[in-house]
């Protein structure tokens, strides 16, 4: 749902007379990437939490352990889903618990685990993915490739991220 709230240029402008580093465009321009952040979670991600009881967070750990089937350390998942151990401990609890995702020892290191996903955890995943990637899919295709390959590249400027080649 698109606010309302966000303030005029006009309104910012009065804002600029009081504190004059004030940038009225830059402004607009970050609540428009908020309101269109907002609109994907929308149509993206609130599909997951209702269709299939996803968080964004369970989510990402799913995909994550979707790509690593050998299994990963739960400090590196935790460090690919940007999340604290503790934050992951949590989770795999939740997703051991549900039969999703299972712990071992490590082979390389018997002091250590490894968590990867159960033939349960992978076979949701397969279902859960290929209808994900359609639904964003059909959202990007409002932007032409070339169009696409240019946010990215702002994106990731705006984040402070150095340019990556393609779409890694």
């Amino acid at each position: 749902m698109r606010r309302e709230s966000m303030p005029t240029l006009a309104e910012l402008e009065a804002h600029k007379k009081v504190v004059p580093e004030i940038d009225p465009a830059a402004v607009v321009a970050m609540l428009e990437i908020r309101q269109a952040g907002e609109q994907v979670a929308e149509q993206i991600l609130d599909v997951l939490q209702r269709d299939y009881h996803l968080s964004e967070g369970k989510f990402c750990v799913l995909i994550v352990l979707h790509q690593h089937p050998e299994g990963i350390a739960p400090s590196e998942l935790a460090a690919h889903v940007g999340v604290a151990r503790a934050t992951i401990s949590t989770m795999l609890q939740r997703l051991e618990k549900a039969g999703d995702v299972e712990l071992e020892e490590d082979p390389q290191d018997r002091r250590s685990k490894r968590v990867r996903l159960t033939q349960k955890g992978r076979a949701f995943m397969n279902e859960v993915l290929p209808p994900h990637y359609l639904r964003v899919t059909k959202l990007m295709e409002k932007l032409t490739r070339s169009e696409q390959e240019e946010l990215i590249r702002l994106l990731r400027k705006l984040a402070g991220e150095s340019a990556r080649e393609g779409m890694s």
